[in-house]
């Protein structure tokens, strides 16, 4: 019998890294804030969603769904 292999579902569709962070920028009135984006702290790409990070939405669909 093979061995079950165990993978996580809170993982980076692109690189499988496991974790992540909240991106901190400027907003309009110069305060440093935290924005809704993630990046992978494997690949440093960012995502606009948790579902965009795990790959339950395409990132071309999430990218449509995170613009204003």
């Amino acid at each position: 019998m093979q061995p079950v292999k165990q993978t996580s579902t809170n993982r980076c569709s692109f690189c499988g890294a496991t974790s992540y962070h909240r991106v901190v920028a400027r907003d309009a009135e110069g305060v440093m804030r935290y924005t809704e984006r993630l990046r992978c702290m494997g690949c440093t790409r960012e995502f606009p969603s948790m579902k965009a990070w795990r790959g339950d939405i395409p990132e071309a669909d999430a990218a449509l769904v995170a613009t204003p």
